[in-house]
């Protein structure tokens, strides 16, 4: 991203140059529309703390674990960052707890709406269950069936709708406008970034002397609040995202330096794959994200076998991208001390057998 560009968004210099896409990256349009009605607020770090009283008083520390395999086959120190504890086995929870935690009692009473792929959707179900909000969410008609059982499970109204996550938001907002919900945003939310940022807090806790960390990306919305919190605290902490090779937004966008639109995103992550980001994630991104890099499926479906086969840890190519960014090559953690966030655990059984018989069949 140029100079010129990061100053037309407010961003700095660029600290290195992003990595360029991939052969199968799809074609893109660029844009220049505001996110709907206005552009957010940025997050502040007094958000970020007080987000935390939130996500403390409802949901279990995720545990940050060396990963000894790891650091021997890297010749680094290689800690996991494992949100697959979580009551929903991901990260999405934090944001949607801290979001609707905000609201008032007559907000709460009206409910709230939710797009999304699907770990969205079930961190709002619980959010909503928790602080007795009525919620509908809307996923893709391809949508896991445990994942719609779930978000019932918590109570919420789900509703299917279209093939991507962002076939879903515009329903999203007729709900919102039509009867009077309040539309809680994956990821282009000040509160629902401040509320993913609890994650950077605890690891400046846990291991304050951290090098590298290395976070999946979709729309940008988890790596823009752990980034805030680390840089607060920590400026010279490398950061680098991780995007599926035909779904890479958010590093189009900060190269371009505004919100750009993929035609046709692709992935076996698919809870990575958005057409496009916001203005609030291209600048919070550029300013304090060092690097994207992009992956394969097939790099992906390896690190997600590699967590199970090795690790004991059931991992969705999605929570898997940092670990097969540093196994591609892409990443390079060696002596430094590197935290993987492993951000979401929602693999179906048929996916995960169809990943492990093809890794067998090709060592065999």
């Amino acid at each position: 991203m140029t100079s010129a560009s990061r100053a037309a968004v407010g961003m700095p210099a660029a600290r290195s140059a992003a990595t360029a896409s991939s052969r199968s990256s799809p074609q893109v349009r660029t844009f220049g529309r505001k996110y709907r009605r206005a552009v957010h607020r940025e997050p502040t770090v007094a958000d970020l703390v007080a987000a935390r009283r939130v996500v403390d008083r409802y949901l279990p520390r995720a545990p940050l674990e060396r990963s000894p395999l790891l650091s021997a086959d890297l010749d680094a120190e290689i800690y996991l960052k494992i949100e697959t504890f979580k009551p929903t086995r991901t990260f999405k929870v934090r944001g949607a707890l801290n979001k609707i935690a905000s609201l008032d009692d007559a907000a709460r009473r009206r409910g709230v709406v939710a797009a999304s792929a699907g770990s969205h959707a079930q961190g709002v179900a619980f959010a909503a269950s928790a602080l007795s909000a009525p919620a509908t969410v809307i996923m893709p008609r391809g949508v896991s069936e445990t994942i719609v059982r779930v978000c019932r499970a918590y109570g919420a109204q789900v509703l299917l709708e279209g093939d991507v996550y962002d076939d879903t938001l515009a329903l999203a907002h007729r709900i919102e406008r039509e009867q009077g919900k309040t539309l809680i945003h994956p990821y282009a939310d000040p509160l629902v970034i401040a509320g993913q940022g609890t994650i950077g807090l605890e690891i400046l806790d846990d291991l304050p002397d951290v090098e590298l960390v290395i976070v999946a990306v979709g729309g940008g919305g988890l790596i823009a609040g752990i980034a805030l919190a680390l840089r607060s605290s920590r400026p010279t902490i490398r950061i680098v995202g991780v995007e599926p090779e035909g779904a890479d937004a958010v590093g189009r966008s900060v190269r371009a330096g505004h919100p750009i639109v993929l035609d046709q995103p692709h992935s076996i992550a698919d809870k990575l794959v958005a057409k496009s980001t916001e203005f609030l994630n291209v600048a919070l991104t550029a300013r304090y994200v060092d690097d994207f890099v992009t992956v394969g499926d097939d790099d992906l479906e390896r690190a997600s076998y590699e967590y199970l086969e090795s690790l004991s840890l059931l991992v969705e190519p999605s929570g898997a991208a940092p670990l097969a960014a540093v196994r591609a090559g892409r990443v390079d953690p060696q002596g430094r001390r590197t935290i993987l966030v492993v951000s979401g655990g929602n693999a179906t059984p048929a996916l995960i057998a169809r990943i492990a018989a093809q890794r067998e069949a090709a060592e065999a």
